[in-house]
């Protein structure tokens, strides 16, 4: 198994992920080596395990951007349909993605450029009504809200509490969209991830765990 240990200023706890089929841990620098390394030993069952579950599900596809390829939006699938016009249009209807392009533009770079604008705008949109809708029941207010590309997170928080979204996350399901919000808002409480954080989470989303690890598990499978 391929081990990356990352040394931080967390105090106590170790964390540990499987990315891609690799294996990510995160422990504070006061801990040994010894430690750490009876703490993977300890969860080499659940490690193994995550492998093989990421192995069973098929690597996506490099994306080609042309007719009839399927493309996620709030977790269902959309079939794109390339229209030629002058005209500048993108919109979703029954199923589909329908995407306007001129002849100069007809090239998979140009479509991908296009198809990404539409996405960023839609993903403007409806972050920043979940986010206030959230916030409202959690008496949370960010003092801005922002979509950035990212290319290993979903979000973050920062300390003057402004909230950045990657853009591609309006291709995940709602649940899982809707964890990462209520997760980003918990952090202008607690900035960190102790376990005054995660009970300000469960307070909102009592099944939050179900959708972290169905992102941890899934989320090498939404980038273009």
């Amino acid at each position: 198994m391929n081990i990356l240990i990352t040394r931080t200023k967390r105090k106590k706890t170790i964390s540990i992920q499987v990315k891609n089929r690799n294996i990510e841990v995160k422990a504070p620098f006061i801990l040994n080596q010894s430690s750490i390394v009876s703490f993977i030993q300890k969860k080499e069952k659940w490690i193994k395990n995550k492998i093989e579950l990421q192995k069973s599900i098929k690597d996506p596809l490099e994306k080609k951007f042309i007719e009839g390829e399927i493309f996620k939006f709030l977790g269902e699938d959309l079939i794109l349909r390339i229209n030629i016009s002058n005209k500048k249009e993108a919109y979703i209807e029954n199923g589909f993605l329908y995407l306007t392009i001129n002849n100069k533009d007809n090239n998979k770079e140009k479509i991908k450029k296009k198809m990404e604008l539409f996405y960023r705008g839609l993903s403007k949109k409806i972050l920043e009504e979940k986010t206030f809708s959230y916030s409202k029941k959690m008496n949370l207010y960010p003092k801005k809200v922002k979509v950035r590309s990212y290319k290993n997170r979903w979000g973050s928080c920062t300390y003057n509490g402004d909230i950045s979204y990657n853009w591609k996350l309006i291709m995940l399901p709602e649940k899982i969209i809707d964890y990462v919000i209520v997760h980003e808002l918990c952090h202008l409480i607690h900035f960190n991830h102790s376990k005054d954080f995660w009970r300000e989470v469960i307070k909102i989303l009592p099944n939050y765990k179900d959708s972290r690890e169905w992102l941890r598990s899934n989320q090498y499978l939404y980038h273009w």
